[in-house]
């Protein structure tokens, strides 16, 4: 009787730790806001060093939620000459970046098709929202 109710309360206490774990995803497994999560990204640097020329990062970092499509490093490269001239042009470059951010949590099932953008790793949970790892860049 003992290693019944012993099995039992097992049993009771594996499955409510197994049902608390199908909702701890990547989504959630990030520390850090929006901001960090994508200067902590080795393949993120250039979206992270326009982030701080735009000053975007001060704002995004401190507000929110909000929902971040980051381009890799090969997404911008993949500009050629275009990156430098973005690079070179502030109000260009903030464009750029504002056309990657969104107000509110939109999960990557909604942001890929509404933009029309591949994301390659999507619903990255941040403190103050989501960030989508894109393999292209949005122009605007």
């Amino acid at each position: 009787m003992i290693t019944s109710k012993r099995f039992s309360t097992l049993a009771t206490i594996l499955a409510f730790v197994f049902a608390f774990s199908l909702n701890i995803d990547s989504a959630t497994a990030q520390d850090g806001d929006v901001v960090e999560i994508v200067n902590q990204s080795d393949d993120h640097s250039i979206f992270a060093s326009m982030l701080a020329e735009t000053e975007l990062d001060a704002v995004i970092s401190e507000q929110g939620p909000f929902t971040v499509l980051a381009p890799t490093d090969e997404a911008f490269e993949a500009l050629g000459e275009d990156l430098q001239q973005i690079q070179s042009n502030p109000e260009r470059m903030q464009n750029i970046v504002i056309g990657h951010l969104f107000q509110g949590e939109v999960t990557a099932e909604e942001a890929g098709p509404a933009i029309d953008v591949e994301i390659e790793q999507g619903d990255i949970g941040a403190s103050n929202g989501l960030v989508h790892v894109i393999d292209s860049v949005i122009m605007n």
